[in-house]
């Protein structure tokens, strides 16, 4: 069961990135089925902060959805690709340091005994990753896929340690998706500010 669950959870993970990468909007829709999918998988699998990142991940796939068609007074969409400012940036740095240290300490006392603190730390990187990226594609920001890259490379180790091997090489396809995406976002974005 868990095995082809993880199977379509890959695949329509694979197909929502795809979808991101081409700024489409149904991302959102294919998201919120492999999110349901996977929050399910990582807690069976006692991949803990997984799991609450894929719950936020619903929560974000929904206000992305919403966020993504709002239209202003002339029907225009109002949400546009383009980059995060250099306080920004540093402002996202502190709150993902500062999410890590939270999400240790709590994993630290909450995870199960075998699992050392090595990995707890590597869990609670991603999880302030994942939640910031999340946050930054429902903003069209550019810099998500910077995010994406960083917190996939991590979870390769990560899950093929829990046994879901296919799961290492979504992560892999992921990374190539988010390299694709970053660049084709970023020449949206300069488009838009006439730098091409």
């Amino acid at each position: 069961m868990n095995f082809y669950l993880e199977i379509i959870a890959v695949l329509t993970g694979i197909f929502s990135v795809w979808l991101a990468k081409k700024e489409n909007i149904y991302l959102y829709p294919v998201g919120i089925f492999s999110v349901v999918a996977w929050l399910y998988l990582c807690w069976v699998g006692q991949i803990y902060s997984q799991a609450i990142i894929n719950l936020f991940f619903f929560i974000m796939n929904v206000y992305g959805w919403y966020n993504w068609n709002r239209k202003d007074n002339n029907n225009n969409k109002e949400i546009h690709i383009k980059f995060n400012s250099l306080k920004e940036n540093f402002f996202y740095t502190i709150i993902a340091l500062i999410l890590t240290f939270i999400i240790f300490k709590i994993l630290s006392n909450t995870e199960v005994d075998n699992y050392n603190h090595y990995y707890i730390l590597i869990e609670s990187f991603i999880t302030s990753l994942n939640f910031i990226a999340m946050w930054l594609m429902a903003w069209k920001r550019v810099d998500n896929w910077v995010l994406w890259i960083i917190g996939d490379f991590f979870c390769i180790p990560l899950y093929f340690f829990k046994g879901y091997y296919i799961s290492t090489a979504q992560f892999s396809i992921f990374i190539i998706i988010a390299f694709l995406g970053y660049f084709e976002w970023k020449k949206k974005a300069l488009k838009s500010q006439n730098i091409l």
